[in-house]
């Protein structure tokens, strides 16, 4: 179903920067509809239906520079020029994950045979500044 409805958007010359692409026609394409009455599990398993394709071909048009975005219910492939405010919100974040990595890393009891929590923090640490340092590496160019 996933690799259907890339191949269905490609061919429609949905892939594009900055095509839009609605909701409507995504749910055609995978054969779905969500029900007009139905309960909360009803209407979970169309979305997360839904949400499976499209995570698959954001994933395919993430390496081609391409981010697919959504927006109430519709989608839309980035422009070159707003993909930086795509990659700031994936370092900030994968930044907040490392912070409480390492908060939790930092207060988990540690039995006497594990790895020294030392050891741990400073692997987190190594990874938030390395990933900062890149970060600042791109913006400066």
């Amino acid at each position: 179903m996933s690799k259907e409805l890339l191949t269905a958007l490609r061919n429609r010359g949905l892939t594009e920067f900055g095509s839009v692409i609605p909701g409507e026609t995504v749910r055609e394409i995978i054969g779905i509809e969500y029900p007009e009455f139905g309960t909360k599990k009803d209407f979970d398993e169309v979305a997360l239906t839904e949400l499976g394709a499209v995570d698959y071909c954001r994933n395919v048009l993430l390496g081609e520079g391409k981010f697919l975005a959504s927006n109430n219910g519709d989608y839309r492939i980035l422009l070159p020029s707003e993909n930086k405010r795509q990659i700031d919100a994936y370092m900030a974040q994968a930044d907040r994950k490392l912070r409480r990595a390492q908060k939790l890393s930092r207060n988990t009891p540690k039995p006497a045979e594990s790895i020294p929590a030392e050891t741990q923090d400073v692997r987190i640490a190594m990874k938030l500044h390395g990933m900062r340092h890149r970060h600042q590496h791109r913006a400066a160019a």
